[in-house]
């Protein structure tokens, strides 16, 4: 509907701040839209150069309990490529575009990052690139999908075993227990204390000069 703003101007002018507040509205909507909540449980999908058919790659797949703050995001990732890990993911997200952090605390020490957008199907979408310290890199793309808004189903992994035994020399037979014998408290030894008596005919030796 087309409003005569010169037919109606000086006579209602609150019509006019309506229709002003109805375009801050949408506006405000339209902005709220573009930064939907990441907070969640998110099961990631990385395939690329170096990834795909990589038994030894650990980004092939794994989840993280993101949480959002702001434009701020982080939270722990988890996976089991090769062998159980934990690891941390930060980033964020301003106008719909991501920039995330991937630190696997594993052994080679692993690092990734990856940059995309959220679709309209609210799902991540993107590329990224990885290392380790070893020197073994990987790039491509990545995805991944909200399975649950409740970070309190986030499971870490279970701690990795011992990949070797402590060499321990000896056997049980040569841990003895040790039996204190309380120290024998000597009993204090006797001073002989000689008595001499003086009566009056007793005759003193003049000393000496």
């Amino acid at each position: 509907m087309i409003i005569d703003m010169r037919r109606r101007k000086g006579r209602d002018p609150l019509l006019i701040l309506a229709a002003l507040a109805s375009l801050l509205a949408i506006s405000t909507t339209g902005l709220a839209a573009e930064e939907p909540s990441l907070s969640g449980l998110w099961a990631f999908r990385c395939d690329g150069d170096g990834a795909a058919g990589d038994d030894l790659f650990p980004l092939a797949e794994f989840t993280a309990a993101i949480f959002q703050m702001g434009t701020a995001v982080s939270g722990p990732s988890t996976g089991d490529v090769p062998g159980p890990w934990n690891g941390m993911v930060t980033g964020r997200i301003d106008g719909g575009r991501l920039d995330l952090e991937v630190l696997l605390i594993r052994t080679p020490l692993t690092a990734a990052r990856m940059t995309g957008a959220i679709t309209e199907s609210g799902d991540m979408a993107g590329t990224f690139v990885s290392s380790d310290e070893t020197g073994s890199a990987w790039k491509g793309s990545f995805s991944a999908t909200l399975t649950s808004p409740d970070t309190s189903l986030y499971e870490p992994a279970s701690p990795e075993p011992l990949t070797f035994v402590p060499a321990i020399s000896g056997g049980i037979s040569d841990f003895q227990e040790l039996t204190m014998t309380p120290p024998v408290e000597e009993a204090p030894k006797r001073r002989e204390v000689q008595v001499i008596g003086y009566t009056r005919d007793t005759i003193y030796s003049r000393p000496v000069m």
